[in-house]
């Protein structure tokens, strides 16, 4: 029924949606009635794996190039029939160097998956929205409320997203489309499990208890926000940073 599956008839791209936070995504809104397309750069077998199981459609796609962006926009407009719904969540991170040692080609690469990619879905996707109204959700990370040293490459990308994201939401309101943005904090999937793993054990004791929750996320959690933000009853939430993160804030660029 149309109240228990609120997506249903809704395609839905997913960026990054191999990874752990973006599997969660693709699986969250396959509930919810949506028809998912799942975006890969390189992680083509757990892509195509999770298409099978949800009934939707695997797409490759190197999205640091605007040409490949807008090919995979039309890709999966042209497969599914349309385009409802953007997720952002494609990112990467290149961990702990100090700007006065940083590798310049990490920096761009940082730029160029983080924030460049962004850039380009959205410029390829909202037009095509305009006609049918839509939905942009950017993931960000929680970084950008704790700026820690050796994140300079990933805080600013993801403190650029959190800002492209607020342009946007005003730029595009006028023609029905929302865009918001989600920071996930230390979630134990992808990215956000590596991170732990790397840690001894007193260090990751000692990590999770300085967040006021006292645990990592986990990446249903990030998801259950991505779904709130794109269905019907969030029509009146736009430009809006919700940060996943169990109240681990020190500051703000705000």
């Amino acid at each position: 029924t149309p109240m228990s599956t609120p997506l249903h008839g809704r395609i839905a791209l997913v960026t990054g949606a191999a990874g752990g936070i973006g599997q969660a995504i693709c699986r969250a809104l396959a509930a919810e009635g949506a028809t998912v397309a799942l975006h890969y750069h390189t992680q083509k077998d757990a892509a195509h794996a999770l298409a099978a199981e949800l009934g939707g459609a695997a797409f490759a796609a190197d999205i640091t190039e605007a040409d490949a962006a807008q090919s995979l926009v039309e890709r999966v407009a042209g497969k599914l029939g349309g385009l409802d719904i953007l997720i952002n969540n494609a990112g990467i991170t290149i961990g702990g160097q100090f700007v006065a040692d940083m590798a310049l080609a990490d920096w761009h690469r940082v730029l160029d998956v983080n924030l460049n990619s962004v850039l380009y879905m959205c410029r390829a996707a909202l037009p095509r929205m305009r006609t049918r109204g839509g939905v942009v959700v950017n993931i960000a990370s929680n970084v950008v409320n704790t700026l820690p040293g050796g994140a300079a490459a990933y805080a600013t990308t993801k403190a650029g997203v959190v800002a492209l994201t607020k342009v946007l939401s005003k730029e595009e309101a006028e023609h029905g489309i929302r865009v918001n943005v989600v920071s996930p904090g230390i979630i134990d999937a992808g990215m956000g499990s590596g991170a732990l793993a790397r840690r001894t054990p007193e260090v990751r004791a000692q990590f999770l208890s300085s967040i006021p929750m006292r645990r990592a996320g986990g990446p249903e959690e990030v998801a259950a926000a991505v779904v709130f933000l794109v269905s019907p009853v969030a029509s009146y939430v736009t430009g809006q940073h919700i940060s996943v993160n169990g109240g681990d804030r020190t500051e703000s660029y705000q």
